[in-house]
């Protein structure tokens, strides 16, 4: 049975945005992750969560700088718009002919994309990690209270999530752009030639000419003629066409992404991109942002790189986190030398055909998040290309669509409630029952609130807070560490 064990640090505030880059204008609470089941942690960012390697962190909306809304895009529904198709296309041309653009309009066409496109889903996300260290928890220790709190709590989503007698998804990614993006779309391409050959034959039937029927069918079907994603991405060159490049995409678990070709690349992206000193980075500083992560892998689900090889070289490193509803985009970094390619909105035009792939096998898995929308931040409002998108609203915990409605709100103002029905309440709030059947973790066992009360006899008021802030039923859940 999958468990989480968390250790709540409480408010985090007045330090660095790492967005306005103002010195004392951002607050947060925060808590550190030592295990954190998926379904768990899926809970968690539907209610403004978010982690940066094993610390989880929800900013307190209506006081930091700038206001971070968790968004997701519907994979299942996204639709690609002009300059998606232009980056894809960008792409297949240069793994097929090895060449950049060779007009100058191209170049400036080029120059006025990575504009509006300089960045992967999470680009630009940064947050303070408070400088305590969480505690040292015995292994023997949580093994036996595992055991304990599998008898405490009732079976749970998260506990059907787990068990399912499924093949894992990680048979599903693609390791070569071009066999399993192809097998993708070539089963509706059949389907839908099938479909034509019937509604010609229908159409012979009751005597059209061969011009009618064809003037006929072009005008029934302009919209559906309209490629797919998968469609596309399935263009690039095939290796019998002798290719200049091929580009391979490689997915490996987390705790195997800490490679010296990896961190060279992470490096390299930080200086360029995000102007951070040599001297700052190291591979244990990656480890813990992108290698480390308390999600334990299960089933296919849990913390995965996505490694672009083209030809030899390592030029692109996609983390991502693939849990019960969604895949959720960790980081993206680049080589710099192949910025023309526009490599962060690519990727995340790859990392939603790849969620849309899981859905063919497991029908929840349908959404693809981006981490936070920040408004009043310009580099972070292309997130709203990926369309049709939602935002979650910071007191009811509900979705709503990007749209011009919402921009018109966060127009007027950073901190927006979303939801206009004054009524709508968060559906997980945590009464004052579920507080006392928080979970804790003292000294060597693992005990409710209430039984703590008794053995203890100090009320712990910081359990309200807590309890909040995660919603009821992983409050319920998760086992929360005290002295």
């Amino acid at each position: 049975m999958s468990y989480s064990v968390v250790e709540y640090y409480g408010e985090n505030s007045k330090y660095q945005c790492g967005y306005c880059k103002q010195s004392s204008s951002c607050s947060s609470y925060g808590m550190w992750a030592h295990k954190l089941s998926c379904q768990d942690y899926q809970e968690l960012i539907d209610r403004g969560w978010r982690r940066s390697g094993c610390y989880c962190y929800k900013p307190m909306m209506d006081v930091t700088c700038c206001p971070s809304y968790t968004i997701k895009c519907d994979a299942i529904n996204f639709r690609l718009n002009k300059s998606h198709k232009k980056i894809i296309k960008r792409m297949n041309k240069f793994l097929r002919d090895g060449l950049k653009e060779t007009s100058e309009q191209d170049a400036q066409s080029n120059i006025d994309e990575i504009a509006t496109h300089d960045g992967s889903a999470c680009d630009q996300e940064h947050t303070e990690v408070p400088s305590m260290q969480p505690r040292v928890l015995d292994p023997d220790l949580l093994n036996t209270l595992t055991h304990v709190n599998s008898e405490k709590r009732s079976p749970s989503a998260d506990d059907k999530t787990s068990a399912l007698p499924i093949p894992t998804l990680s048979g599903v990614v693609n390791t070569s752009t071009h066999t399993s993006d192809s097998s993708i779309s070539n089963q509706p391409k059949k389907a839908k030639l099938r479909r034509i050959e019937r509604k010609r034959e229908k159409l012979q039937k009751k005597g059209l000419s061969g011009a009618d029927i064809e003037q006929l069918m072009q005008s029934n079907n302009r919209k559906s003629a309209e490629k797919s994603l998968e469609e596309f991405l399935s263009e690039s060159p095939q290796d019998n066409d002798s290719p200049a490049h091929r580009l391979k995409v490689k997915q490996v678990n987390a705790n195997d992404g800490a490679t010296a070709a990896t961190f060279k690349l992470y490096s390299l992206y930080q200086q360029s991109i995000h102007n951070d000193p040599a001297s700052k980075l190291s591979m244990d500083r990656f480890k813990r942002f992108l290698v480390k992560s308390p999600l334990k892998p299960f089933q296919g689900f849990g913390t995965f790189h996505q490694q672009y090889w083209l030809d030899d070289r390592l030029i692109a490193v996609g983390v991502i986190d693939v849990l019960p509803n969604c895949v959720s985009s960790v980081y993206f970094f680049y080589d710099p030398e192949y910025k023309f390619l526009s490599l962060g909105t690519y990727g995340s035009l790859r990392e939603l055909a790849y969620t849309r792939s899981l859905y063919k096998e497991y029908p929840s898995i349908s959404n693809y998040y981006m981490g936070f929308y920040i408004h009043s931040c310009p580099k972070m409002r292309y997130k709203s290309n990926l369309q049709p998108s939602y935002l979650l609203c910071p007191e009811a915990y509900t979705w709503h669509l990007l749209d011009r409605t919402v921009v018109a709100k966060l127009d007027a103002s950073k901190y927006s409630r979303l939801n206009d029905d004054p009524t709508a309440q968060d559906t997980n709030k945590a009464t004052e029952q579920d507080v006392k059947d928080v979970l804790l973790i003292f000294g060597r066992s693992c005990m409710t609130y209430t039984q703590y009360l008794t053995v203890v006899g100090k009320e712990l008021p910081i359990l309200f807070e807590y309890a909040r802030l995660v919603g009821k039923s992983c409050a319920k859940k998760m086992m929360l560490y005290r002295v």
